[in-house]
């Protein structure tokens, strides 16, 4: 194996083979003649032979010197490559980029904006999943995956991008049929839809001031499937509780409806998350900083622990999660 010595040996070889000369070599390197001679001669003692036959007037290379310098020259060339590529992908993204990505936030608010992230990244090429499972981003080498929702532990870095708001909303029509609800505690004796991914009860917590209230939701319908929920919604079936990607249009248009307006319910966070490295590749930095910034995010720099508005719930103290969607 070669390490950075023995690529500064062949490199200091190479120049005085190709120069003749100490001193011009040890010009181009920017050495003395001495230090460059000392590194010639532990060059000479790694490989237990010489290469330089050293005169007062000239130097040559002896025969295996001149086989080894072919070989060098064939190396430090393979290296300058190895490094000029790198360089290219540092300067300019290139390559893959693989997104996983939720599938309804991914249709609504992602695709509409890949056009536009394609132009201004030419050389990049984009594989993209969206699915709401959880998926591990190392074992099937996803560079960057959005998430919505909490964040549990898992080691990879999150990134917040945007605040993902939710409401309680049903269609007019059922509101004429059943009424409108006045207090949380009035939802108990309504038709309720619930976005459950892992089929689980969970409640619905409501704030309002200082004030907290849950409800324990016994949906007349539960899907996974947050569109097939708008759907129900818009088909007069009952109370839902969705984000405002999914529905915001319908509320504009007055097909959707508010409820319980005056009470709060708890907003999650859009992140990306991509998995824990020494160095982000440029493609993922740029995509993560292209999302944050069409999606209106102004998250911190991806190492640093993430802090959110009263108006949100708190954000883990870690920027290492797992996400579980929530919409």
């Amino acid at each position: 194996m070669l390490d950075t010595d023995r690529l500064g040996g062949m490199r200091a070889f190479v120049a005085v083979a190709t120069r003749h000369s100490f001193v011009a070599a040890a010009d181009e390197l920017g050495l003395s003649a001495s230090a460059l001679s000392r590194r010639i001669a532990q060059l000479e003692r790694a490989l237990g032979c010489r290469l330089l036959q050293r005169t007062t007037r000239r130097v040559a290379l002896t025969e295996v010197g001149a086989l080894y310098l072919e070989r060098c020259l064939d190396v430090l060339a393979r290296a300058d490559e190895a490094d000029a590529a790198v360089s290219a992908f540092s300067a300019q993204p290139r390559g893959l980029l693989r997104v996983s990505l939720p599938n309804l936030y991914g249709q609504l608010r992602v695709s509409p904006l890949l056009p536009e992230f394609m132009r201004r990244y030419p050389l990049l090429r984009l594989e993209v999943t969206m699915e709401d499972r959880y998926i591990d981003l190392v074992e099937q080498r996803i560079d960057v995956g959005v998430r919505i929702g909490d964040l549990r532990s898992g080691d990879y870095v999150a990134r917040r991008l945007a605040l993902n708001r939710r409401r309680l909303c049903a269609s007019p029509e059922y509101l004429r049929r059943k009424g409108t609800p006045r207090t949380p505690a009035d939802l108990r004796g309504h038709a309720c839809l619930q976005f459950a991914p892992q089929m689980k009860e969970v409640p619905w917590v409501l704030t309002r001031g200082g004030r907290r209230t849950q409800v324990a939701v016994e949906p007349l319908l539960r899907v996974d499937n947050a569109e097939a929920l708008r759907q129900a919604a818009l088909g007069g079936c009952g109370i839902t509780l969705l984000a405002d990607f999914v529905m915001g249009a319908d509320l504009e248009a007055g097909r959707l409806v508010e409820v319980l307006a005056s009470w709060r319910v708890a907003d999650s966070w859009v992140w990306a998350v991509y998995p824990h490295a020494r160095f982000l590749p440029m493609k993922t930095r740029v995509f993560v900083d292209f999302l944050s910034e069409r999606l209106g995010g102004s998250g911190p720099s991806p190492a640093e622990p993430v802090t959110s508005p009263s108006s949100a719930p708190p954000p883990p103290r870690t920027s290492r999660r797992r996400a579980s969607t929530r919409y």
